[in-house]
C-alpha cells in the first residue's frame, strides 16, 4: 500500500486525534528517500489499522518542512497526539522503524489501560 500524501493545506484535519501519525519527508530528487519508498509502503501496508502513514514532500509543503524543524531527507517523524514523540533522519530499515513503532504503540497501549476504570 502505498502511504497517502499530506500538504500544508491538509495536515490540520489529518493530524487531529489521539492517533499515532508517521510522517515521511521527501523529495523526488532524493535518491535515500526513493530507496526508502517501498519500506514506507510495506510500513503503512503492516501498520494500516494503528498507524496512519503519510508521505510529504518536502519541496511544497514549507509550513510543515518549519513546523517540524526538518533539515534533511528523508526525515521520519513519528506524532502522537499532535505532538513530535520520536524521528529517523536517513535511511531506516525496515526493522529500526517497525521497533519505533512498536516501541510507541506499547506505550500508548500501557497509559491507555492504566486509565481504564473498572466496572462494577
Amino acid at each position: 500500500m502505498r502511504a497517502p500524501i499530506i500538504t500544508d493545506d491538509t495536515y490540520k484535519i489529518k493530524l487531529t486525534g489521539p492517533n499515532l501519525v508517521l510522517l515521511d519527508f521527501w523529495a523526488p530528487w532524493c535518491s535515500p528517500c526513493r530507496a526508502m519508498d517501498p519500506i514506507i509502503a510495506a510500513i503503512a501496508d503492516q501498520y494500516r489499522d494503528r498507524v496512519a502513514v503519510y508521505k510529504v514532500h518536502a519541496d511544497t509543503n514549507p509550513i510543515l518542512i518549519v513546523k517540524y524543524d526538518i533539515r534533511s531527507l528523508p526525515t521520519l517523524t513519528l506524532i502522537n497526539n499532535g505532538r513530535t514523540v520520536d524521528r529517523l533522519v536517513g535511511i531506516a530499515p525496515h526493522t529500526q522503524i517497525q521497533a519505533m513503532l512498536e516501541n510507541h504503540l506499547l506505550t500508548t497501549k500501557s497509559i491507555e489501560d492504566h486509565h481504564v476504570i473498572p466496572t462494577l
